[in-house]
């Protein structure tokens, strides 16, 4: 397992005091968190096994959490979007989610996951997803990335079918 130790950063913790660390170190072994403290009392004299890493004053925040996603509708971003919610959801989103297949739900997931990882997201609801969605392959896509989440499977009564 390898130790890194990140200093000079500030750190906004969600520990009971709330502290922010100005000139915060952080100290991981392996892929845990064993260490938070001043960069003067987590260094390389303390832990010279470490490999440092120098922040250069960077704010570190705790992960982000994402309450809803639809993360097969990554692909559809930007589609109707003059229509009202009800006729968006029914008219242009519902017809054109019950025609995935082969990867096209996985490859929609893992688009929708970089974006969430990429802006500090640690963590996620996905409250819906249909069955042309390929669950089990987007379960797997939520593996390959790292990111915890939270997956459900829906058995929506859509009226919709393939070919029509």
């Amino acid at each position: 397992m390898v130790t890194t130790l990140y200093t000079n950063a500030t750190i906004l913790t969600v520990d009971s005091k709330r502290r922010i660390l100005r000139d915060g170190a952080i100290l991981v072994d392996g892929s845990r968190i064993v260490a938070i403290d001043k960069t003067s009392s987590l260094n390389t004299s303390t832990h010279p096994a470490a490999c440092q890493v120098d922040l250069g004053q960077k704010i570190v925040i705790p992960g982000l959490v994402n309450g809803h996603i639809h993360l097969i509708q990554s692909l559809m971003r930007g589609l109707a979007e003059d229509m009202d919610l009800h006729h968006w959801a029914s008219c242009a989103i519902w017809p054109l989610e019950v025609v995935y297949e082969g990867d096209d739900g996985y490859i929609a997931a893992k688009l929708a996951m970089a974006e969430m990882v990429k802006s500090g997201t640690t963590c996620f609801l996905e409250p819906m997803l249909p069955a042309s969605a390929g669950f089990e392959r987007i379960a797997h896509a939520v593996d390959e990335v790292g990111i915890r989440a939270c997956l459900v499977r829906t058995y929506a009564p859509f009226s919709f079918q393939r070919g029509h």
